[in-house]
């Protein structure tokens, strides 16, 4: 059964796998414009931003869903640990909100 997994696996070419990572790059550059152009607009001190813990979570996060969608959509990785990943991810997310939530209570 696993060799036939293998016959069936989509083999994909070095300019696709490039052309998804600039893909990705873009979306990623195209995020952080929107992010500085906020940044801007609410006359929030730069350094601050840059200092604070949540900005490194969501440079992490952000960098991890980029990271797992260029390597799944590669083929890299199977449905189900890109599943998991993102899964995780989101659980992540949620449950920093529910904290910071029960936080404010």
């Amino acid at each position: 059964m696993d060799a036939e997994l293998a016959d069936s696996a989509v083999t994909l070419s070095a300019e696709y796998i490039a052309g998804l990572s600039v893909l990705a790059t873009v979306g990623l550059v195209v995020m952080w414009g929107l992010f500085w152009r906020a940044v801007a607009h609410s006359k929030e001190n730069i350094m601050d931003i840059l200092r604070s813990p949540s900005f490194f979570k969501t440079v992490t996060v952000m960098g991890v869903i980029a990271a797992t969608v260029v390597l799944s959509l590669a083929g890299r990785l199977e449905g189900n640990i890109t599943g998991a990943i993102l899964s995780g991810i989101a659980g992540y997310v949620l449950g920093q909100l529910s904290s910071k939530s029960d936080a404010d209570r």
